[in-house]
């Protein structure tokens, strides 16, 4: 049984496979057209499908569209029209028919998903004739809805028979807030909350406000809010008010003008930050009391969500729950005491939720596959390897025993772009679209920023042996997809400065033998060197760019950034190298 997942609605275009069940492949768009988030948040972009990932998904079972019995859409256009009817009535009484334009467009565009599938596939012949079919398509298409396949995206692949749910982001149809139970191959809706009473709109704006782009730049909020006090809680209660029962009511209308959404929050905070000014206490304390808020209102609503479901088990996906500080205070402070976060929780996993939503549910199966890593996108072989750098004649040296050999070089102070394997899906890399560096440096974090054109003021992440995490780390649990922002023991604050954010915490990687042998291999070999079983890691990316995914993007982000050395599968290369 074949079944294609597709995302396109919003952001973070997407495509995943699953074959009798089993999760075969998942990639973002942005991977192949190098365009972060893989396209504008538009009414009028879902034409925009993502037709190299839906390819690669295909080529990795050699098969055709034709060959696809199922395939799956996160979006369903005719629940937000019929939940919209009354707004748009009243917008054509007050003459808004921009807005009205908006929504209509949303409709259309989606509605004819199944169609653009088949109308608007790219030129290039490698992608065509993949998609080339012989009179009328033979697949069962479904419309899934939004939230629905955030749930199915976080349920279906975690270890639980039961589990209390939460997604949260800025919207799906209407909904932006998702309070479930799964059970077995079942999801019951137990509340949700529905735009404009949005947290993930609401983390937008204040993102907005403090001068970053929104929809881009919300990790930043994260990261500032360690360096400051929530001095401005009292008045963003104002216009997040929790109420009993684990209710919550946003008072400010999404709907509006941008202008005037930033005018209520000037009312409460005083002027905006410009895009580019200085980053004054101000701004950290606002940043600082957003995160409170968030993770106040979010303990709020889990606190009946346990009450109701009596279950110790907690799934969760959507944007905000990449929150790994918001994460890490469920962990300690919430009622429940296991969770799992799908690790492409943004727009990008829906793909592969409404995809076990059809299996499961659709199809009524009960067999599950937990999710124990994410190597699910392209690899660069061997052969591959070698014809790109001969060709743009590249000195390398070959190591049989390449973990050793990159271990000795970063513990000399070296950079390392590190590239292994099957490229991972989500927005974090984890070991196989890699920056590596050593931990102990105290000005690890200020190089790495400045390679990647990012803020001095964001952290890097280590990663580190699962076995040992406790010896570094508040905590014994393990952690392999950098979801929560864990304590780092005071003993060992000095011991990897480079690793530890301003707030005394880290948000960790652990790996084991079995997720990803060779980096486990290069960890112990670091740790042979230094006594030290962590590396500090995060994406191989320029500024503004996605993850590298192919040979060409590595070795001009490679040549376009002063990372010092670069390993692709047993291939180490050296700027200045000069013999082979």
């Amino acid at each position: 049984m074949n079944i294609l997942g597709i995302n396109s609605t919003y952001q973070e275009p997407s495509a995943c496979f699953l074959k009798d069940g089993h999760i075969i492949a998942a990639v973002e768009e942005e991977r192949f057209n190098e365009v972060k988030h893989g396209k504008d948040s538009s009414a009028f972009g879902s034409w925009l499908l993502p037709f190299n990932a839906i390819n690669y998904c295909l080529e990795t079972e050699n098969i055709t569209i034709n060959e696809v019995e199922h395939i799956s859409y996160s979006f369903k256009p005719r629940i937000r029209l019929k939940r919209n009817i009354p707004y748009l009535l009243n917008c054509i009484s007050v003459g808004k028919l921009n807005n009205v334009s908006k929504e209509v467009g949303y409709y259309y565009f989606n509605t004819r998903i199944p169609r653009f599938l088949l109308q608007f596939v790219p030129k290039q012949q490698s992608i065509r004739k993949n998609f080339i079919i012989q009179g009328k398509p033979q697949w069962d298409f479904h419309f899934v809805e939004h939230h629905i396949a955030h749930a199915a995206s976080c349920f279906f692949v975690s270890p639980f028979e039961e589990a209390a749910i939460l997604t949260i982001d800025g919207i799906g149809e209407s909904t932006s807030t998702f309070l479930g139970l799964g059970t077995g191959n079942r999801i019951e809706r137990l509340r949700e909350f529905s735009y404009p009473n949005s947290l993930g709109l609401f983390y937008e704006e204040i993102t907005r406000f403090l001068g970053f782009e929104r929809s881009n730049d919300e990790h930043k909020i994260m990261a500032l809010a360690a360096y400051g006090r929530p001095k401005y809680f009292n008045n963003l209660n104002k216009l997040i008010v929790l109420k009993p029962d684990g209710k919550y009511k946003i008072n400010i209308d999404f709907r509006k003008p941008s202008f005037l959404c930033l005018k209520e929050l000037n009312d409460l905070l005083g002027p905006p930050r410009l895009w580019g000014a200085k980053i004054d206490e101000r701004h950290i304390d606002i940043a600082a009391s957003a995160q409170k808020i968030l993770e106040e209102t979010v303990l709020h609503i889990l606190k009946w969500l346990h009450h109701q479901t009596k279950t110790e088990n907690l799934c969760m996906a959507g944007g905000v729950a990449l929150n790994c500080v918001l994460n890490e205070r469920i962990r300690i402070e919430s009622p429940f005491k296991n969770i799992f976060i799908q690790p492409a929780a943004n727009d990008a996993g829906t793909s592969l939720g409404s995809a076990l939503w059809v299996w499961h549910v659709i199809l009524n199966h009960q067999e599950r596959n937990i999710l124990d890593h994410i190597y699910l996108g392209p690899e660069i072989d061997g052969n591959q390897i070698e014809e790109a750098l001969r060709f743009r004649k590249i000195p390398y040296i070959y190591f049989y025993n390449i973990a050793q050999k990159t271990a000795e070089e970063i513990c000399d102070g070296k950079i390392i772009g590190w590239i292994q394997g099957k490229m991972e899906w989500g927005p974090r890399a984890l070991g196989n679209r890699s920056i590596l560096a050593d931990p102990r440096d105290p000005g690890i974090k200020s190089r790495l920023n400045n390679i990647k054109g990012r803020e001095q003021f964001q952290p890097v992440a280590p990663v580190i042996l699962e076995e040992a995490v406790a010896d570094f780390f508040e905590c014994n649990e393990p952690s392999p997809f950098m979801l929560f922002a864990r304590r780092v023991r005071p003993e060992k604050k000095n011991v990897i400065p480079g690793a530890v954010h301003v707030d005394g915490t880290a948000r960790i990687q652990t790996v084991n033998k079995t997720q990803n042998p060779l980096l486990y291999e290069l960890i112990r070999e670091f740790e042979k060197l230094t006594g030290i079983c962590l590396l500090v890691n995060t994406s191989l990316n320029a500024k503004a760019k996605p993850i590298v995914c192919f040979i060409d993007q590595v070795l001009d982000c490679f040549y376009n950034t002063p990372i010092d050395c670069l390993v692709i599968g047993h291939y180490f290369i050296e700027k200045g190298l000069m013999h082979k």
